[in-house]
This record gives structure tokens, C-alpha cells and sequence, in this order.
């Protein structure tokens, strides 16, 4: 018997060591790459709802004189925006937002919550070089959400009473 065995007993000999090393760096690099791919779909799951999210708004308009609902209250479906032009999902975590352009008029335009599991509001349609920029579901460097613009100068319905 090695005289380390009895000095010090529980020690881990030099390959277990490495062995749990390694272990640990597998598991780690498995919880990394789990969350980018959740993250990836997210993303993606936005890029693919935010056209057809537009499109039915835009049937909307055509159908309202054209004219678009007004906004949304966090990821509700907008007023009058029917299963009729577009099943809408609160689990997409799109922001349906109006607000004035600054140039005399209003933007329609989705943000969209983030990838994690709580939605994350950074009003970023707000700001009319994110949306000249990143309008179209691009990365916006330092930030999670994305957005899609939909229409830059929009009539918008009155709001109706609740």
C-alpha cells in the first residue's frame, strides 16, 4: 500500500481527476449547446411568424378601408384581428405595437419577446434606426428581441372601449 493512500484517503488519484474533469466539460458543453439550439429555434419560429403575422395584417387593412388595429397590450392579438386572417398565438411572443413615427404619422410594427422563457420588452420598435436598420428580424447588436416592420406610415382604427 502507497504511503499517499493512507496520508490522505477520499484523494482522487490523477485519472479519476481528469476523468471528472472531462465529464463535467462534456455535460457543460451539452447545456451550452441545448440552449443555443432553443434559442436558434426561437429565432427562427419568429422569423417564420412575423411574415404570415404581417401579411394577415396587411389583409386586415385592405378589408378595414385600410386602416390597421390599433395596438396590442403586450403579446395579446390585436382588436379585431380574427382566427379569420391568422390564428394568433401568445407563445410566439410577439408584441403587436402602434406608435407615432415622428413624422406626423404612426408604424405598425411586432417585436418579438425574446428566445427565453419569460418575454423581454426592450420597446425597440420605437426607435426609428432600429426600425430602418433591423426591420426585417435581423440580429440587433445587444439585444435578444428582434423586430419586424410591417408598415412605417399606417392608418390605424380608433380604439374601441373594453
Amino acid at each position: 500500500m502507497s504511503r499517499h493512500k493512507d496520508k490522505y484517503p477520499g484523494r482522487l488519484a490523477g485519472w479519476e481527476l481528469w476523468l471528472l474533469v472531462a465529464m463535467v466539460a462534456a455535460c457543460v458543453g451539452l447545456a451550452c449547446a441545448g440552449k443555443g439550439r432553443k434559442e436558434r429555434e426561437a429565432y427562427r419560429g419568429f422569423l417564420q411568424a412575423a411574415p404570415r403575422v404581417a401579411a394577415a395584417l396587411e389583409a386586415f387593412a385592405r378589408d378595414h378601408g385600410g386602416r390597421f388595429p390599433p395596438d396590442a397590450m403586450f403579446v395579446r392579438r390585436p382588436d379585431g384581428l380574427s382566427d379569420k386572417y391568422i390564428n394568433w398565438r401568445p407563445s410566439w411572443k410577439i408584441d403587436y405595437e402602434v406608435h407615432p413615427n415622428g413624422r406626423g404619422g404612426e408604424f405598425v410594427c411586432l417585436e418579438f419577446g425574446g428566445p427565453f422563457k419569460h418575454r423581454q420588452y426592450f420597446a425597440l420598435c420605437r426607435k426609428p434606426w432600429v426600425r430602418a436598420r433591423y426591420g426585417r428580424g435581423e440580429p440587433i447588436p445587444g439585444h435578444t428581441n428582434r423586430i419586424w416592420l410591417v408598415r412605417e406610415r399606417a392608418a390605424i382604427m380608433p380604439k374601441t372601449s373594453e
